[in-house]
């Protein structure tokens, strides 16, 4: 199963929904997590799933017989995110998220929201969580939030693909997901795929941070790879 979580910077690319699909065709993903992407024309039960209004927003995609059922814990959870039952030759929850602050809402709230709005969908050993989380010990005001965020996750059997592969700690990113401002931009790793921890082993995790995606977003691509007879 190969799922890539990205960030299409709509706002400054304005790109549509499908023309998003179309750059990350190539990948042959099975399940898409866009963040900052238009409204897509179609939405289509099992495969298009869209959170937002008519704003940028969060869009997921099931291909290749892959299909995506809602939670009923979407009902009550924070705007731009979703949680979902993913069925295919490897079936598994998934969280999809990308927390927009709004006033008196900071990022750190928002995610500790989504956990517990979605503990019930994330308490298995079968879950990824994906998405833009706009969360990094880097940053100045999160360099608290974020190792609370990290502590949160692993309470609930969960842990990054990205540093488990790379051995590296939380803040301390060799590799980038995110360039922040145009002149002189600066790296942070903000994108993530979480996982349940037994299936940390068999993952597999690669930043698409080549020359043609600059172009595209000031994000890169994740693609994750877990095998499907897990």
């Amino acid at each position: 199963m190969r799922l890539i979580a990205w960030n299409a910077n709509y706002n400054n690319q304005r790109r549509s929904f499908e023309a998003d699909l179309a750059l990350l065709a190539p990948l042959n993903g099975d399940v898409i997590v866009l963040s900052e992407t238009s409204r897509p024309k179609v939405e289509a039960s099992g495969k298009v799933m869209w959170i937002g209004g008519e704003g940028p927003g969060l869009a997921v995609a099931a291909l290749n017989g892959y299909s995506i059922e809602p939670s009923e814990s979407n009902v009550e959870a924070p705007k731009l995110s979703g949680g979902f039952t993913v069925d295919g030759p490897l079936r598994f929850n998934l969280l999809a998220v990308w927390p927009v602050k709004t006033q008196g809402d900071s990022y750190a709230r928002i995610l500790d929201a989504c956990l517990d709005c979605h503990a019930g969908l994330l308490r298995t050993d079968r879950v990824v969580l994906a998405g833009d989380l706009n969360s990094s010990t880097r940053v100045i005001n999160q360099a608290e939030s974020h190792p609370r965020f990290v502590a949160r996750a692993t309470a609930l059997g969960l842990a990054s693909v990205y540093h488990h592969q790379s051995g590296e700690r939380h803040g301390d990113e060799t590799k980038a997901t995110y360039r922040h401002g145009k002149k002189t931009p600066r790296p942070f790793c903000i994108d993530y795929c979480f996982v349940s921890t037994p299936w940390l082993n068999s993952a597999s995790l690669e930043i698409l941070d080549g020359p043609e995606w600059e172009g595209r977003s000031d994000h890169y691509p994740l693609v994750l790879e877990l095998p499907d007879g897990l």
